[in-house]
């Protein structure tokens, strides 16, 4: 069955589906070991960590919405890195299993402007997450792959804009948050993936979803910009004798004011 409900990052703690949807078979058969249910889970924060501010942006939409006198007066186009967007999603982790709970693999999906555009502009990037985060292959088969019904995967995003979310990056102060990370009985963790945006994408949105702003610049303003969107995700976990199951995680929205 074609996996269909995916969820995303909500700011309370979320308890997927009550286990009954949850089906836990024994690859040695038996039943001695309790079956697991799945964690709780919920976002600690989505914060952009780096972005242009809004006078860059209308530096940089400035050639394609007015003419170059208009332009001049805004002044010179942005570097590449002032365009840049980047966002930490820090998801917190909750096992009430008397087991614990590695997480081997996580899915986020970003989409702006999610009331004006649907799933257009959506973009998606499957973590995987190793032992060794220096050889942990990021587009791992199957990694981001699920059977399980109500439960969205890779391929329920294959229709989205590419590129749109174009990275996640793993700087050496990042490095360990793509270690496996295993959740002890009673206990929680907290997982932080930093995702980049595609500042082409993000400027080709506004021209097309915020007449406004584009208005403002092609007459020589600097914009007031705010992006709402919305950020989806799964997670993959491994326990011992039951093998892998995905955990959804309701919608998530809220909007950055730049």
């Amino acid at each position: 069955m074609k996996d269909s409900h995916l969820a995303s990052l909500l700011t309370v703690a979320l308890f997927v589906s009550g286990c009954a949807g949850f089906q836990f078979p024994m690859r040695n058969g038996g039943s001695s070991v309790p079956r697991p249910i799945p964690p709780n889970v919920s976002v600690a924060s989505v914060l952009l960590t780096h972005s242009p501010t809004e006078q860059q942006i209308a530096r940089a939409m400035c050639p394609q919405v007015a003419n170059p006198l208009v332009c001049n007066l805004l002044g010179p186009a942005p570097t590449a890195q002032d365009m840049k967007f980047s966002f930490d999603v820090e998801l917190d982790v909750e096992n009430t299993n008397s087991i614990p709970l590695p997480i081997t693999s996580a899915l986020a999906a970003f989409t702006a402007f999610p009331a004006a555009t649907g799933q257009q502009n959506l973009g998606a990037v499957c973590m995987s997450l190793c032992e060794d985060p220096n050889s942990c292959p990021q587009n791992a088969a199957n990694a981001c792959e699920s059977n399980e019904p109500e439960i969205r995967d890779i391929h329920d995003f294959a229709q989205a804009a590419t590129n749109f979310l174009v990275a996640v990056v793993t700087g050496q102060e990042r490095l360990e948050n793509l270690r496996v990370r295993t959740v002890a009985p009673g206990a929680h963790t907290r997982v932080v993936f930093r995702l980049e945006l595609n500042p082409e994408q993000v400027l080709a949105l506004l021209r097309t979803v915020a007449s406004d702003v584009v208005s403002q610049v092609a007459s020589g303003r600097t914009p007031q910009i705010v992006i709402p969107y919305q950020v989806d995700g799964s997670i993959w976990i491994t326990v011992e004798h039951f093998g892998r199951f995905a955990v959804t995680i309701p919608s998530y929205r809220n909007s950055w004011s730049l």
